[in-house]
């Protein structure tokens, strides 16, 4: 049976996109090449395909690398990035620095006029390729800061080759004006097929680049880091809007799973554990990556279950400690909050969502043929893969075993990428730095998210002050928005970019933690856990990297790990190039 379904992840042609050699007469069917592209429909189409890819979630460990070496994670190796670990160095040449996907996009914008499919077919893939430019110029604005910017197909007698680094606010200012185009072109989500990009992506990309640009530009000011200072309110403005118009078109929270298996309220769960072919019925989702057994389309998902993440990964005493009481308060402030002593004290009376992202006794790993298996310890002992910390990850774990999964660890679990609530968070947060978030504005963004959790509201005044927020410095309206936005995207890959644009190097560099040891004497782990064997601080809560660091901090440098460095070969074939900041 045909499918007429994009399926995220599907290369169907192979695309050779370089100068042809003076033989090469021969132009592969499958091929699409700077020689023989006409741009019919069909090859805008194959054209666009080759990028999807690029879209994340596309890992094979992504529930546990998505929040990689940020606070809310802690890998078993440490040093897992450069950056964080404050031990990046200078590589000789690659190091993220390329442009190979800037100069394709660009050859199809700089010739797509040529084709005679119709103005409505061109406008749909130009507004693809479109988005992707914007997506590859972003992800190198966030790794180096300031950019070249290129518009045209470059040959080895291009002078842009040689031209120099601009503004990082002029790049993401020209980034933004393509934006604007592609959503110009693009159809909404009922006129494209399911999986393919369309206006509210685009829009709430838009959106997602804005809020990064302007927070990044007001927290680096006065530092090496910063744009050129001109009018940033302006990328606060463009946050709102684009998030608003997401939030017009007709979107909501999904809050209507349910099954006798599952704890009641677990609908925010269930958006990460649902099948492929279930995902396109959830209106909160923009888009997703999906997965078919019968294509061979798989990831490991199901490894959630059974280990505790590549080279063993655990959710950080950090992340945990995030989240609210359900009566809306911090553990420091609330009557309800019992303690960390044992998982169990620590999950009751708190944000739902806690117990709907670390795996607590009790709760289904594996159903399938009539059988359940349920949560009983995290994986503590287990070799290759341990948990960390004690703090095991139940986001993104699907239990309800498929029959062609039943024999493996794979599994065709949708990965959401885009999806509404981002578009709440970033609503809330742009109001906020504007000072324009009121009660209302609070009550149709970060409250709706409560609400679907099952955890008090936000009052716009707050109405009470947290020993431990994590920037006593800002507003405590901020502080709240903040932490609802860590609490609700925990493990969709969002930390690392919000540590970065916040420039919050005192939670970069904190210590990686877990959860109180004791707790896990003479429990039945097999093999044994010797908890006395065990690395800990000073109150007794896991340190992995205790033998390396003791109860100090990573070594993240702030005077140069917000950006990587340039490689070596690039600024020697190109002396218009700077190297970045302390490297």
């Amino acid at each position: 049976m045909k499918k007429n379904i994009l399926i995220i992840g599907i290369i169907t042609i192979c695309f050779t996109l370089c100068s042809c050699d003076d033989e090469l007469d021969y132009i592969p069917q499958d091929t699409l090449t700077d020689q023989g592209i006409s741009f019919s429909k069909t090859e805008m189409e194959m054209y666009a395909n080759q990028y999807y890819p690029s879209l994340p979630g596309y890992l094979s460990h992504w529930a546990w690398l998505s929040d990689g070496s940020t606070d809310n994670n802690v890998p078993a190796g440490f040093g897992s990035n450069g950056l964080i670990y404050g031990i990046q160095t200078v590589p000789s040449s690659g190091g993220g620095w390329g442009w190979g996907n800037i100069r394709s996009t660009n050859f199809f914008l700089n010739n797509y006029k040529k084709s005679k499919a119709s103005i409505a077919d061109q406008n749909k893939y130009v507004g693809e390729v479109l988005f992707f430019k914007s997506m590859f110029y972003f992800n190198l604005m966030k790794n180096f800061g300031d950019l070249p910017w290129l518009s045209n197909t470059l040959n080895v007698d291009s002078e842009e080759l040689y031209g120099e680094r601009i503004s990082r606010s002029v790049v993401t200012d020209s980034i933004l004006k393509i934006l604007d185009e592609s959503i110009a072109k693009l159809p909404t989500k009922t006129q494209t097929e399911t999986g393919r990009i369309h206006k509210d992506v685009a829009r709430l990309f838009k959106a997602r680049v804005a809020l990064y640009e302007g927070t990044w530009e007001k927290y680096h000011q006065g530092t090496p880091f910063a744009g050129d200072g001109r009018d940033i309110d302006r990328f606060f403005t463009q946050a709102r809007d684009a998030a608003e118009a997401v939030m017009n078109s007709g979107y909501s929270l999904y809050s209507d799973f349910s099954d006798p298996l599952i704890p009641d309220g677990f609908s925010y769960w269930r958006l990460f554990s649902t099948p492929s072919n279930e995902i396109t019925g959830i209106s909160e989702v923009l888009l997703a990556r999906r997965y078919d057994s019968e294509l061979g389309l798989v990831f490991w998902g199901q490894q959630i279950r059974t280990s505790g993440g590549p080279s063993g990964q655990g959710i950080s005493k950090s992340l945990v400690d995030a989240y609210l009481c359900s009566d809306g308060l911090p553990t420091a402030l609330s009557p309800l909050y019992l303690g960390d002593d044992t998982l169990e004290d620590l999950v009751t009376d708190r944000d739902p969502r806690l117990r709907m992202t670390v795996s607590t006794p009790g709760v289904p790993i594996k159903v399938f043929d009539g059988n359940v298996d349920y949560y009983q310890l995290p994986f503590l002992t287990l070799n290759p893969w341990p948990n960390t910390t004690g703090y095991q990850i139940y986001k993104w774990l699907n239990p309800f075993i498929a029959p062609e999964d039943a024999s493996g660890l794979n599994t065709t679990t949708a990965v959401p990428i885009f999806r509404y609530a981002e578009a709440l968070l970033i609503a809330a947060e742009a109001h906020e730095e504007l000072g324009t978030c009121t009660q209302e504005v609070l009550d149709r963004t970060i409250n709706l998210l409560r609400t679907r959790a099952g955890v008090a509201t936000l009052d716009a005044n707050v109405g009470f002050s947290d020993p431990n927020w994590d920037f006593p410095n800002l507003s405590p309206l901020l502080n709240e928005i903040r932490r609802e936005r860590r609490v609700e995207l925990a493990f969709e890959g969002f930390r690392f970019d919000d540590l970065f644009r916040w420039a919050a190097s005192h939670l970069i560099s904190s210590p990686r933690l877990g959860s109180k040891v004791e707790q896990w004497r003479d429990r039945p782990f097999s093999p044994e856990y010797d908890v006395d064997a065990v690395q800990v601080n000073s109150e007794g809560y896991i340190s992995p990297y205790f033998h390396i660091l003791g109860e100090g901090n990573l070594e993240f440098d702030p005077s140069k790990n917000y950006l990587y460095p340039l490689p070596i070969d690039q600024l020697t074939l190109n002396p218009n190039l700077t190297q970045n900041p302390g490297y």
